[in-house]
């Protein structure tokens, strides 16, 4: 009896492998789909600065950092998001296109407000941010032109699955992301010098907690943008800025 309950236990397990596989297989190619031109239909999106770890960067040649001395955030808005988008976050909490399109607009207020401070706060920072487009200032407009937010109910029940390894194959599965595309220009001149745009998806962990909200992962994700953007705003020329990782054990 007891070896046949093993061999059921090991079978239910590679059914769930097999089929946490095929899905997994389908999340890493969205991931790896290349970045939108949505908010950027004028710039070629498949160009890529080895020194930003976004989908797309663009930054004007011999771009001179060490001549800007503010940023000013104008805007982060979601007028750009596909129609009818909120349906892959209906659950729960998220019933209807306005529920999905006030969370957005929390998420972009949330954006905008963390990008202020985590430059403000960069560790002995050069850069300071006003409120107006200055001669020495960079005035950057992002959009938001993807949301999907978490599945809180499904989430849970994942977390709970009892066969072994089953919440760390869940969790790989991450489905909230969000999608922002930017544009920078020279506050003297209004000049576009760089563009940007990127996909990202919450760090994979052991048990996300994260998940079991409908908000917090794109919260995290706006948020690890906004550190991005500080830390690159903060570094000679543009110097190389690396990722945050996709993996990660402790909760955010």
């Amino acid at each position: 009896m007891r070896t046949l309950r093993n061999l059921t236990s090991a079978a239910a397990v590679l059914a769930l492998s097999i089929v946490v596989i095929t899905t997994a297989g389908c999340a890493v190619s969205d991931r790896t789909k290349p970045a939108s031109s949505i908010f950027l239909e004028d710039r070629d999106v498949s160009t890529h600065d080895d020194d930003l770890p976004f989908l797309h960067s663009w930054v004007e040649a011999n771009f001179p950092l060490g001549h800007y001395k503010s940023a000013y955030f104008r805007s982060v808005t979601i007028d750009r998001l596909p129609k009818d988008s909120w349906k892959a976050s209906s659950s729960s909490y998220i019933t209807s296109e306005n529920d999905y399109l006030k969370e957005s607009k929390l998420l972009a207020d949330y954006f905008l407000e963390q990008l202020k401070k985590k430059v403000e706060k960069y560790p002995d920072g050069t850069i300071k941010v006003v409120d107006k487009a200055e001669p020495d200032s960079l005035v950057f407009d992002f959009a938001l032109t993807e949301i999907e937010f978490s599945h809180p109910i499904e989430n849970t029940g994942a977390l709970l699955v009892p066969l072994p390894g089953s919440a760390m194959l869940f969790s790989t599965i991450s489905n909230p992301h969000v999608a922002f595309a930017a544009r920078v220009y020279d506050g003297k001149t209004g000049r576009l010098v760089a563009t940007a745009a990127d996909r990202k998806y919450p760090p994979t962990r052991l048990m996300d907690f994260n998940k079991v909200t409908a908000t917090s992962p794109d919260r995290e994700i706006v948020s690890t943008w906004a550190e991005i953007i500080a830390e690159a705003l903060n570094r000679e020329g543009f110097a190389k800025v690396s990722d945050r990782g996709i993996f990660s054990i402790l909760p955010w």
